[in-house]
């Protein structure tokens, strides 16, 4: 335990940090360019009000302007096709991450014969390309479908791929300079896996399986992201570390305004169902479910989704200039960053096979957060 504070401790002075830094960059872009979940879309506008840009209008939206920062976010959006499920023996889910780039393509090539006639291009190359969790939704579709975390580990290399596919095709295609991509958050945190992977622990713990879990995927991407690095050195691909982002927000819970005895509770859910307030049989907006009264003191929005507040708290974490993105947001490439950068990837990617083995040992197992 004493550890643990120690660790909580230490992200609490990177938090603290992050909100100077946040107020006192002055941002190069002029604007954004999401994919993922919509229902999490809030995390896109954060960014944008980080960096002093506009909010993002939806793609849908009649008369929108590409040159003004789009959002491609749409509901329950897997990375993986429909097809890649359905051979891994799991019902198709009804959107995918390939119909936002299709999307996004479709309205980047309009009225053009050609991206050097409208000049799209060059405004992409002053902007950022946001990927928000991809592949999250990918496993939560396959656990929601009675799949085990070590079944659901075998579709890891396969979403990674997927993510670099969609990358390289932005870069390709319409040749974005500037690509911020997330890793997970600490699934295993999450009331509604929580309560599917159930156990006799304390209410104020993270199952420690699914955050394994979380940490695979994530490393896969970092090794996935680095090789996309080297393959195009001119292009700035950041990696955010959402992992541990929430967990210094969870640790400093307190000092943010979130309350202790909520931390693992839904804001939005059923009080009457379990320690978690979640029901995985209702939804929220649902016939007996309801929204609590104190938002802003709740993490979870519901069983999968954050409050729009612990959204806004682990974006502004992200800019705390201590190692939550990596490399740094900078337009100049700073050498030595990126030589060290690539020595942790390849250390990292040695106990990469080893979580594997890990996910076996504690598939049932809970931590403190």
């Amino acid at each position: 335990m004493a550890s643990l504070t120690n660790h909580c401790f230490f992200i609490f002075l990177l938090v603290i940090s992050s909100f100077f830094f946040a107020q006192a960059e002055t941002s190069p872009f002029y604007s954004i360019y999401s994919f993922g979940d919509s229902d999490s879309a809030s995390t896109s506008d954060h960014l944008a009000a980080v960096l002093g840009l506009p909010s993002l209008q939806h793609y849908t939206k009649e008369g929108v302007e590409f040159e003004s920062g789009i959002s491609f976010m749409t509901p329950g959006a897997t990375v993986m096709s429909p097809f890649s499920f359905i051979k891994n023996g799991i019902p198709a889910p009804q959107q995918s991450h390939h119909s936002q780039i299709s999307a996004f393509m479709k309205l980047f090539y309009k009225d053009c014969f050609s991206f050097h006639d409208c000049g799209r291009n060059k405004v992409l190359q002053k902007a950022i390309v946001f990927m928000d969790q991809p592949g999250f939704n990918d496993y939560k579709h396959s656990l929601l479908h009675t799949k085990s975390i070590s079944e659901v580990s075998k579709l890891v290399p396969d979403v990674v791929e997927t993510i670099k596919s969609s990358i390289e095709q932005l870069i390709k295609d319409a040749e974005a300079k500037h690509l911020v991509v997330s890793g997970i958050i600490p699934i295993g945190c999450l009331p509604g896996f929580r309560t599917m992977f159930s156990d006799n622990s304390r209410k104020i713990q993270c199952h420690k399986g699914l955050n394994l879990f979380a940490t695979l995927h994530n490393d896969h991407l970092w090794q996935g992201l680095e090789e996309l690095r080297l393959k195009y050195p001119e292009v700035e691909i950041i990696y955010a570390d959402y992992f541990k982002a929430f967990m210094a927000v969870l640790c400093n819970h307190e000092f943010l305004g979130f309350k202790t005895k909520t931390l693992m509770k839904v804001c939005c859910g059923s009080t009457d169902s379990g320690p978690f307030n979640f029901d995985p049989h209702k939804q929220c907006g649902e016939e007996g479910v309801v929204a609590c009264s104190d938002r802003a003191s709740h993490i979870h929005w519901d069983g999968f989704r954050l409050t729009p507040e612990a959204s806004k708290n682990m974006i502004d974490t992200l800019f705390s200039k201590n190692g939550f993105v990596f490399p740094e947001f900078k337009f100049s490439t700073n050498h030595h960053t990126a030589a060290a950068e690539r020595h942790r990837s390849k250390v990292s990617g040695r106990f990469r096979d080893g979580l594997r083995h890990l996910l076996e040992l504690h598939a049932n197992n809970v931590v403190d957060y």
